[in-house]
């Protein structure tokens, strides 16, 4: 039943009735003065047939929901799961924003994510946070300060649990009241909030200062299943009396955190964004069970820092539930600041991480020298010291002191500078060289590939591989890797034999690729000088084993490069060079999206950083004959879908404490769609099927243990004995002993039958579910 179509019925019927009840009166009035004065009562003469009228209004249609029409919603409890799917959720915005006898007054449209007004939205849905932004003072950076407060006691009732606080402050939302609530039409309300600003000195004395910059930010928190619409919270900034915003405190846009989260769905769902959750995170909110601060900058640094904090950042949520954060798995380093904190339209405030250092932000992450007092009865904050323990900086240095010292020109250098060592100096360092593989000729059996490349800087400038430093120092790696054939890399000849070979060395095992090291092709581009363009051309250090033109070369590896301020190559650290591929005829289809993965990983490195940028490029050794029996770590396929699977969802021992910041179910997190793209839904026609385990010749793969493509990846998330069955049923097969690594095994499998694109069961839509 459509809920808009059913509200239109019952509107119109009211002037309908209205209609019969006038018309029976005229029709009653009527017939008493037909009878005359005393007279009989007899028919009188027919009166003729008027004209025909005008054709009345025509009935609107009604629109569905999924067509943009509207919805009656009320607290969202009397939807069905069916009305809540055609909604698919609600969009809102805060239209106008004033503060009104001392009393905040918002404006907001709220609709469904098709266009349709949302009706009779109940006022108790409402969540209103307000906060004022308090400016930089004592060399401390502004903070936004919420109205609305309470006295939080602990809810940690478990026998011989000790509270860190009787009570503490913490910021709070209002609840919408119908008194305060006003429906305008087409799904835009007004509200007018309870609280007034002038006068808000309990739990803490709040000053009304109309001249500073004030937000109100909403969640609309429905009832039941309905919870699940809750929109994005919309904010609006704005100077109450009057005047253009000047100074605002956006530092982390929603978007970014979006990366890797997706979507927040905090406090049960309503809690969307990073604008509406800093009106109650606020400097002053404290947990009194841990008595840890739930500032929103100090609380988020300590989450992601996890287990590399000195201390467990644990806190106690409502009814005193325990929340600890030490396991969580980030999965890039931390020194990468900008990931969340970068400036843009919508965070002008998003590089204030490099001159607004303060103890209460920086101290989630570096929580070893951080030392607190309080919390203060009148503000609720705690006063921070840090302790310091090398020189020329030894002992605590109370919090507003720290841009004395972290700052451009500071003794300490900018917040930047102070960051750039580690995996970030490594990936910039990285960014210095170029690789380009330019052309690969005389392939074919039996032939020596010849291979033409060049390393470069961003500048166009080359290096020269032979005697440069970067090249020449110890520790510093080059390879060019040769793999086959590219309708799915498995690195076999026709007999199943895999010769994986490293230069000058004994063959490495089945699936591996031929890799030329840094060694041999310094040698072989001495002897072959480097050209006028800056290139190479060297002969491969061995001949093709197998009869294809199709290869891929990918030349990866990591030079070194001097840190800053260094002078000796013995302090020199890795660059993580970005690799590069080549393909001597049909490229490999590719899944996976550099991009995506660098949103959660920054960088793609792997092994010390010798193989990073494109993940394409480990499909070299990552490939369908690829796995480990003698390595209990990993204990199975490396082939890089399956592997990748396992990996994400901590089913690979080596990787079982991994914490993934959002649902499995959504495959686009990796896996790019639309052009360039192969499908992700179903293995390609193309596709072998993988090596769970080696046999008893480590050499040759026709005697390892198979699973049949689609099922040995998506079988790695989809394990349960009753989804392997099912697979299994339709064609599938899990480590099947003696499997055919040459032999496509998609055509044994009906998986596409329903779960291809535009079938019933796509893949796509089944876990969008």
């Amino acid at each position: 039943m459509n809920i808009a179509g059913t509200r239109r019925i019952t509107r119109s019927r009211v002037p309908l009735f209205a209609m019969l009840a006038l018309a029976a009166t005229i029709g009653l009035l009527g017939c008493a003065g037909d009878n005359g004065r005393g007279g009989a009562d007899t028919a009188g003469p027919a009166d003729p047939i008027g004209p025909t009228g005008p054709t009345g209004p025509a009935v609107p249609p009604t629109v569905d929901i999924q067509d943009g029409g509207p919805v009656t919603i009320g607290n969202g409890s009397a939807l069905t799961a069916g009305q809540i799917e055609a909604i698919g959720g609600l969009v809102a915005t805060i239209d106008s924003a004033e503060v009104a006898n001392d009393r905040a007054v918002i404006q907001l449209t709220v609709k469904t994510s098709h266009g349709g007004p949302v009706l009779e939205l109940a006022a108790t849905t409402l969540r209103l946070g307000i906060a004022k932004l308090v400016a930089p003072a004592g060399g401390l950076p502004s903070r936004w300060q919420s109205y609305i407060n309470r006295n939080a006691t602990p809810g940690n009732t478990t026998a011989g649990f000790v509270p860190a606080l009787a009570s503490a402050i913490q910021a709070n939302t209002e609840s919408g009241t119908a008194a305060g609530w006003q429906e305008l039409g087409n799904g835009v309300y007004r509200y007018t909030s309870t609280t007034n600003l002038a006068t808000v000195t309990s739990p803490i004395a709040v000053a009304y200062e109309p001249s500073l910059t004030h937000r109100v930010s909403i969640a609309i928190d429905l009832s039941g299943a309905a919870r699940e619409l809750a929109p994005d919270n919309p904010f609006k900034d704005f100077v109450p009396a009057g005047g253009t915003v000047t100074s605002s405190k956006l530092i982390a846009d929603t978007k970014n955190c979006a990366d890797c989260h997706v979507r927040f769905a905090e406090h049960g769902g309503p809690r969307r964004s990073n604008e509406f959750c800093v009106v109650c995170h606020n400097p002053g909110s404290i947990d009194p069970d841990g008595g840890e601060s739930v500032d929103f900058a100090y609380m988020a640094h300590s989450i992601h820092r996890a287990g590399d904090r000195a201390n467990p950042y644990v806190v106690y949520g409502f009814n005193g539930t325990r929340y600890s954060f030490e396991d969580v798995t980030y999965p890039q380093s931390t020194l990468f600041c900008e990931t969340c904190h970068t400036q843009s339209a919508a965070a002008p405030q998003g590089d204030d991480w490099l001159s607004n250092a303060s103890a209460a932000s920086c101290g989630g992450c570096h929580d070893a020298g951080l030392a607190k007092k309080g919390p203060d009865a009148a503000t609720g904050r705690y006063t921070y010291t840090y302790e310091h323990t090398n020189p020329p900086v030894v002992g605590p240095v109370p919090d507003g002191s720290c841009v004395d010292c972290h700052r451009e020109g500071g003794a300490a250098g900018s917040a930047l500078a102070s960051h750039d060592k580690g995996d970030r100096l490594s990936k910039r360092l990285g960014e210095q060289f170029v690789y380009e593989i330019l052309d690969v000729t005389n392939v074919g059996l039996d032939q020596v590939p010849n291979i033409r490349f060049r390393v470069s800087r961003p500048d166009g400038s080359v290096y020269d591989i032979v005697n440069d430093p970067a090249f020449t120092s110890s520790g510093a790696n080059l390879n060019l890797n040769l793999a086959w054939d590219t309708r799915d890399i498995s690195n076999a000849k026709p007999d199943g034999t895999t010769p994986g070979l490293r230069s000058g060395t004994t063959p490495e095992g089945r699936g591996y690729t031929l890799r030329m090291s840094i060694a041999a092709i310094r040698a072989a581009a001495a002897a072959a000088g480097q050209a006028a363009d800056g290139s190479y051309t060297i002969p491969y250090f061995t001949a093709l084993p197998v009869d294809t033109t199709d290869l891929m070369v990918v030349m990866d590896g990591h030079p070194k490069a001097l840190p800053p301020g260094a002078t000796d190559w013995a302090a020199s650290v890795n660059a993580w060079a970005r690799n590069d591929q080549y393909y001597t005829g049909t490229a490999r289809v590719r899944l996976a999206s550099e991009a995506a993965c660098a949103k959660c990983h920054e960088v793609v490195n792997a092994h010390g950083g010798n193989r990073n940028g494109d993940p394409q490029g480990c499909l070299v050794c990552h490939n369908s004959s690829g796995a480990y029996a003698d390595d209990a770590t990993i204990a199975g396929t490396i082939a890089l879908g399956a592997m990748i699977h396992n990996i994400h969802a901590a089913k690979m021992p080596r990787f079982s404490d991994v914490t993934y910041p959002q649902s499995l179910a959504r495959c686009e997190a990796c896996h790019g769609t639309g052009t360039g793209f192969a499908p992700y839904n179903v293995a390609r026609d193309d596709a072998l099927p993988i090596s769970t385990a080696p046999g008893a010749d480590e050499f040759n793969v026709f005697d390892d243990t198979w699973s049949t493509a689609t099922a040995g990846t998506c079988g790695t998330c989809h394990d349960s004995v009753a989804a392997k069955a099912h697979m299994t049923q339709n064609g599938g097969a899990f480590d099947v002993a003696g499997g055919k690594a040459l032999t496509p095994s998609s055509a044994t499998e009906a998986c596409a039958v329903c779960h291809g694109p535009g079938r019933p069961e796509d893949t796509a839509k089944a876990h969008a579910e």
